[in-house]
């Protein structure tokens, strides 16, 4: 596409979690021409089929839309849950391809990778990411990464939406039990769950869909209620940070000197109040790493994506593309 002698070029970005998969394309400066959602895409919790689903869907949705454009894509970066661990990176890889323009390149990372792109742009930083799952990732000056965490619901992904949602289940049950505190966090997911009385809440975790799916969303009544001054949701907040900051100093002594300033970027659906979540970290912070910079992202991880995929082939971050892609994004 040439605008006054400027060849465009066209880059689709893909954020896939563990519970929704959004996408765009854009192009060098930020401009949006085509996105869509689906349904969520770890590999770690889909059938293969069910995981081609997903992609295939995504891909047709953004054809439609856009079926010009879609047809120009040059360079694709998708950032997905639970790739590396999987083993399904070239599979993935695989399946973009057979769907993409001819010659288009093609990277597939983790989706912390995106999170990470979406608040330094590529320049040096950490990013914690706390939605569904959990896990830190960090970039140097010599582009050396490093990821911690995020093994797994099961032993792992410690500050995540899902480790938040177990942490208020076991505070209903002890405190029905007469082994806890009054918390009202009990009411909160008794309402959500639409139940009677906490016994009634096991048929309703225990079902057919995945337990990280279904306990995750209670995350928010958390940090509702830590705003509110509810004790137990305060403890669940502060414990769910000393996790992650232990994460974030591991990442963060294998890439930069104790006196680096760093940026450390706080990305995902847990932190919808970031300042709670920046003052515990800040406190945690002041006497082994007193340089750490705690944020939240510039852009939403799909626009990350978009990023990382113009670092991919050196083309660099224009001045207004923040703004233009923030206004251009509507998922």
């Amino acid at each position: 596409m040439e605008v006054k002698g400027v060849k465009f070029m066209y880059i689709l970005g893909i954020d896939g979690g563990g519970t929704k998969t959004t996408a765009l394309i854009a192009d060098e400066y930020g401009n949006v021409y085509s996105q869509a959602i689906t349904g969520r895409s770890n590999p770690n919790t889909l059938s293969e089929e069910q995981f081609e689903h997903v992609i295939i869907d995504l891909l047709n949705q953004l054809r439609e839309n856009n079926k010009d454009i879609f047809n120009r894509i040059e360079v694709c970066f998708a950032g997905m849950a639970g790739v590396g661990e999987s083993g399904r990176d070239e599979k993935m890889k695989s399946l973009l391809l057979q769907h993409l323009p001819l010659n288009s390149l093609v990277i597939v990372q983790n989706d912390a990778v995106n999170a990470l792109y979406s608040g330094t742009l590529g320049s040096p930083g950490i990013v914690q990411i706390a939605g569904t799952g959990a896990i830190t990732i960090g970039l140097n000056e010599n582009k050396k990464m490093v990821r911690v965490g995020g093994w797994g619901y099961l032993f792992d992904d410690e500050g995540s939406g899902f480790y938040l949602g177990n942490e208020a289940l076991r505070a209903a049950f002890q405190h029905y039990d007469g082994r806890g505190m009054d918390t009202a966090l009990t009411e909160a997911i008794i309402k959500h769950f639409e139940v009677k009385a906490v016994p009634d809440l096991i048929e309703k975790i225990y079902g057919k869909d995945h337990p990280r799916s279904v306990i995750a969303p209670i995350s928010r009544y958390v940090v509702k209620l830590a705003e509110q001054g509810d004790q137990i949701a305060n403890k669940i907040i502060e414990k769910a940070c000393k996790k992650m900051m232990q994460s974030i100093k591991s990442c963060h002594s294998q890439l930069f000197n104790r006196d680096h300033h760093t940026s450390v970027i706080l990305s995902g659906g847990v932190f919808t109040n970031d300042v709670i979540f920046i003052e515990h970290f800040q406190k945690l912070s002041i006497e082994s790493n007193p340089n750490l910079n705690f944020s939240k992202t510039l852009i939403p991880p799909v626009g990350g994506a978009i990023a990382a995929g113009l670092r991919a082939v050196q083309k660099n971050i224009e001045p207004n593309f923040v703004e233009i892609l923030n206004n251009g994004v509507k998922l």
